[in-house]
């Protein structure tokens, strides 16, 4: 029981600071390692499909 009272009020501080320690880090800026990786790649200039085929003109079928 002694041994508990001695050593889990160090676990504990060592665990505070560990957590306060990851949360400056997360909330800080970002830094730049070498490669920048984007969740939403950049928007492609050529047109929808759906446009071209809206464009394209109608077929008819012969009855």
């Amino acid at each position: 029981m002694a041994l508990v009272a001695v050593l889990l009020p160090p676990v504990l501080l060592g665990a505070l600071l560990a957590l306060g320690w990851y949360e400056e880090l997360m909330l800080g800026p970002p830094r730049r390692r070498g490669r920048h990786l984007r969740l939403v790649p950049d928007p492609v200039d050529e047109p929808a499909p759906a446009a071209a085929a809206e464009a394209a003109p109608a077929r008819r079928h012969a009855a």
